[in-house]
């Protein structure tokens, strides 16, 4: 048996791992409930279903979304998360046709098309199976105090040693990038090249159902692009690109252009599912690996891990509400538009304005992931078995609250385009 699954075994028998309201907090006992943020009220109850509204049942997609998405922010070791939230909604029948991600985001959303659904989520575990050394002892639980010491020893040692099946310290580091050929990063990829192509079938990634984006940053012009399985064919160059964070790793030069993680512009790659056209009435599970609210911190090491989440973390509620706007100003140009009298609607000036209104709405469900009792700065590099298993079963902690609650099957609002409802799996949240 493999040190992850061990890791996820022994997590499994124990008590549920615990973890802090807020950086630097004590932690309080857990319980969760979803709420509804929108441009124009504070907060939202559940309403009653309209008459003869049709669901497609307690498990699965809604029947009236015409398409189901999953967006996955990037964060390293902390992308475990990802695992058990995914592997949570597809025991509960979830299929999805869109996939988005960044950095370990875009890897496991990768994965994921590029397997058949019954051997997603074996993927996925085989994955993290390959990217973690043996752990040759059991940790202490996550609220006891040398639990963060053991995690940080772990982490340290990957800084020297690497991760098995994902890249490995160059010899001489980044000091003798001059003689590599334009290869400039601490660490070599070649283990992680191995895995994904073991685990991906490009084949299946590229012509099957789902429809996958990966966000990368064009380093010679500091744009932003995704790239799309429905714009181009993808490989493995599209899949590491999204990975490449520097300093540790080497850009990926694809058809002429270099390319470096995504996360350094967006690390949350919702705007290829909103901006998308033509726009569909969508139903959008957001899963964020750093959380944009925390306290002061009072140490170097909550410091660094503050800043690591409000860099990382920090755009998500900016687009959230850019989009509320812009789908809320949209709706208003189609109602304008219905309000004109009949021989005004002849006119192509109008008719041409007019396409730019849509009735379509967007359902974001928010999942944060808040942490670990002894989460650290080195938190996205810790890939210590145990400590992976923890982020697996809070994901599927979250994603069995959201599930509990379904916030999706609330009627929508008619004067809204695009509504966010966000897990609190906290009290103070």
């Amino acid at each position: 048996m493999t040190a992850y699954r061990e890791g996820w075994l022994a997590v499994q028998a124990g008590a549920p791992p615990e973890r802090p309201t807020r950086s630097g907090e004590a932690h309080q006992e857990r319980s969760g409930t979803v709420s509804a943020l929108s441009p124009m009220d504070g907060g939202g109850t559940r309403a009653a279903m309209n008459p003869g509204e049709t669901m497609a049942g307690t498990a699965g997609t809604p029947e009236r979304f015409e398409r189901t998405a999953l967006v996955l922010q990037g964060g390293g070791a902390l992308g475990a998360f990802h695992q058990g939230v995914f592997e949570r909604l597809a025991e509960a029948g979830f299929e999805f046709d869109w996939l988005a991600g960044t950095s370990i985001g875009a890897i496991q959303a990768a994965i994921l098309a590029g397997n058949p659904p019954e051997h997603r989520v074996e993927a996925l575990e085989a994955f993290w199976d390959r990217i973690t050394w043996p752990q040759p002892l059991p940790a202490p639980p996550p609220e006891h105090p040398w639990r963060k010491p053991v995690n940080l020893a772990s982490a340290m040692g990957t800084m020297l040693f690497g991760q098995p099946g994902f890249f490995t310290p160059r010899p001489g580091g980044a000091w003798w990038s001059p003689l590599l050929a334009g290869e400039v990063g601490h660490y070599d990829l070649a283990g992680l090249e191995a895995t994904l192509t073991d685990l991906i079938d490009f084949d299946r990634l590229n012509d099957g159902p789902i429809r996958l984006s990966l966000g990368a940053v064009e380093v010679e012009t500091g744009r932003q692009v995704y790239f799309d399985n429905r714009e181009r064919r993808l490989d493995l160059r599209h899949v590491m690109a999204s990975g490449a964070l520097p300093p540790a790793f080497p850009a990926v030069e694809i058809d002429g252009y270099s390319y470096w993680d995504g996360g350094l512009m967006s690390n949350t790659p919702l705007d290829a599912i909103l901006d998308a056209d033509p726009r569909r009435d969508t139903l959008c599970f957001l899963v964020d690996l750093f959380d944009p609210a925390g306290r002061t911190p009072e140490d170097l090491d909550q410091l660094e891990d503050r800043r690591k989440d409000i860099i990382y973390a920090s755009r998500s509620r900016a687009q959230v509400a850019h989009h509320q706007q812009l789908h809320a100003l949209r709706r208003a140009v189609g109602e304008l538009y219905r309000a004109l009298p009949p021989e005004r609607r002849e006119d192509p000036a109008l008719a041409a304005l007019a396409r730019l209104g849509c009735t379509t709405r967007m359902c974001l469900v928010h999942l944060i992931y808040r942490g670990q009792a002894y989460r650290s700065w080195a938190k996205d590099f810790t890939f210590l078995p145990q400590t992976l298993a923890d982020h697996r079963r809070c994901g599927r902690l979250d994603a069995e609250l959201m599930l509990a609650d379904r916030p999706w099957e609330a009627p929508m609002p008619e004067h809204e385009g695009v509504v966010l409802y966000e897990v609190d799996n906290q009290k103070a949240v």
